[in-house]
């Protein structure tokens, strides 16, 4: 490597050709460990240099033709073009402009003439800064290294020591995981740097949320595709806010969600009580985390433990022990799903699995529940199936129980399969409708008639969907809106009795499904029909 690689880049930029020849002989740069690498005339000009070359100290005119100084740190700092730091000179000293300057990062304010000691000065502060930078990433990476053995189960005494030392790790504690979500289209959408660009300003904000406790964060890459992070929970950080872990938990997705302007998702494992046992907890977050991804019915997954004769036994075992807990599943034995499912969520936490392989299981007890679903009724809504299971399956994102709630899960949608092998959902719907057109003015609810009539609220919306060719939502307002013109035609009633008598407080809200509906407001749909009667 060339002495000057090592070197810090100084871009200068001053419409005078003599300040720019004057800066460079002014100083023993490269004693000082910077290298004059760039020059340029004005801001426009600095800003094409910034574009294709990388620098990290600009020391810049305030005064200059086409774009002067405070526009042009201005665009730098708005655009994220650089990170370089900004020295500024000035033939003057205007207090709003150093304020102005100060405001945007600018690291010094130097007035001409340029003194050699005062220019001298401040690059040895910059150069210190630098250093403490280099320093503190070191020891981060450091950190990172001994508490990733940590939470893959793969450390010893120096690692544990390691991290109890560095960092405020006590009481209750585990490990949560963040990612940009893969659903997120507007995410999708973009390159694959500029993926990269908004997982480091997820790491940013995270920082800023947790402030003093920054030093919990993992900047971590579970695959090449994934746009994530990891942060080390101790109970007492949703304590000092006076929050449950749930809401912790949520109000710290909800914060990054709008600072980034991406969907954030964030998974919470178990919690543990002893540096060694956070593995347990990163197993189950990112076990959610899986879980929560896995979204497209694919052949794949049929496939996964085809051709795989030379794999471990145990591999196979895992298999049949998932076979046996699905066919308890599909014949609703519940007492024997039960045991399986604690026996296969046991297995899939144990730390000598590898997590490749616990996404790999999951991804193929996912392809076979909606198996089930499609064997049954070809016409199911996947997507609606999915989001029954999101919902379901570890509902709350914090749970030291997952274990339980898995076992639930498990036994819940057996019964789900049982309610959609019903031979007598017609006459069930028939009851459905009779009550719908009894209490339509009511707060009836789809979860209400699926706890009435002991159904399944995704399934019975499904129903609906496959008899009237519409939602639940859509058929009931279609009944208002029937019985609100059978009002107008009929009784003299006011325009706001009639809405609060079909089931609508908002007034506004009601004239509005009715035109929707009608195609005119419900004042001009009574005087027209009226009149032709």
């Amino acid at each position: 490597m060339k002495a000057s690689d090592s070197l810090l880049r100084v871009l200068v930029v001053d419409d005078e050709p003599i300040i720019r020849k004057g800066l460079a002989a002014l100083l023993d740069w490269e004693a000082e460990g910077y290298c004059i690498a760039g020059e340029a005339s004005n801001g426009e000009t600095a800003i094409e240099l910034l574009r294709n070359s990388e620098f990290d100290l600009i020391i810049s005119d305030i005064k200059m033709p086409k774009m002067d100084g405070i526009e042009f740190i201005r665009y730098v700092k708005n655009n994220k073009l650089s990170d370089a730091r900004f020295i500024f000179l000035s033939g003057y000293y205007d207090f709003q402009y150093a304020k102005t300057a100060i405001l945007y990062g600018c690291s010094d304010y130097i007035l001409k003439p340029i003194q050699s000691d005062e220019l001298l000065a401040a690059i040895r502060r910059i150069m210190n800064d630098f250093r403490k930078e280099r320093e503190n990433l070191k020891a981060k990476a450091y950190l990172d290294h001994h508490l990733m053995a940590v939470l893959r189960g793969k450390c010893d005494s120096v690692d544990i020591l390691h991290v109890q030392e560095k960092m405020k790790l006590s009481g209750n504690m585990a490990y949560v995981y963040c990612e940009i979500s893969q659903n997120d289209e507007n995410f999708l959408s973009l390159s694959k740097d500029m993926k990269r660009e908004q997982q480091r300003k997820l790491y940013y904000y995270a920082s800023l949320l947790l402030k003093e406790y920054s030093d919990h964060i993992v900047y971590e890459i579970i695959k090449p595709n994934c746009y994530d992070m990891g942060i080390i929970f101790c109970q007492f950080m949703a304590g000092e806010k006076g929050l449950s872990c749930d809401e912790w938990l949520n109000w710290l997705q909800k914060e990054l969600t709008e600072r980034i302007g991406y969907k954030v998702i964030a998974f919470m494992g178990c919690l543990v009580t002893d540096i060694g046992m956070l593995a347990d907890s990163y197993r189950e977050a990112v076990m959610l985390r899986s879980l929560q991804i896995y979204k497209k019915y694919e052949n794949r997954a049929a496939r996964m433990f085809k051709g795989q004769s030379d794999r471990q036994s145990s591999d196979e075992i895992i298999k049949k022990q998932m076979d046996e807990l699905i066919y308890a599943i599909e014949i609703n034995d519940k007492e024997r799903l039960r045991e399986e499912a604690v026996s296969l969520y046991r297995k899939m936490m144990d730390k000598d699995m590898e997590l490749k392989l616990v996404e790999k299981y999951i991804q193929y007890l996912m392809h076979k529940l909606l198996g089930l679903a499609y064997k049954l009724d070809a016409d199911i809504d996947q997507e609606e199936i999915m989001q029954y299971i999101r919902e379901t399956v570890f509902a709350s994102k914090t749970s030291n129980e997952n274990c339980i709630r898995f076992k639930q899960f498990v036994e819940e949608y057996s019964d789900y399969l049982m309610q959609v092998r019903q031979e007598n959902s017609k006459s069930i719907m028939d009851l459905i409708e009779t009550e719908i057109e009894n209490n339509y003015s009511d707060n009836i609810s789809l979860k209400y008639l699926a706890e009435k009539y002991y159904f399944n609220s995704a399934y019975l919306g499904q129903l609906f969907k496959k008899q009237y060719g519409c939602s639940f939502k859509e058929y009931l307002n279609g009944i208002r809106m029937r019985k609100a013109a059978e009002m107008l035609l009929h009784t003299d009633k006011k325009i706001y009795e009639v809405a609060s008598q079909t089931g609508y407080k908002n007034l506004e809200y009601f004239i509005n499904k009715f035109e929707e509906a009608y195609g005119v407001t419900p004042t001009a749909f009574r005087k027209r029909n009226v009149n032709e009667l």
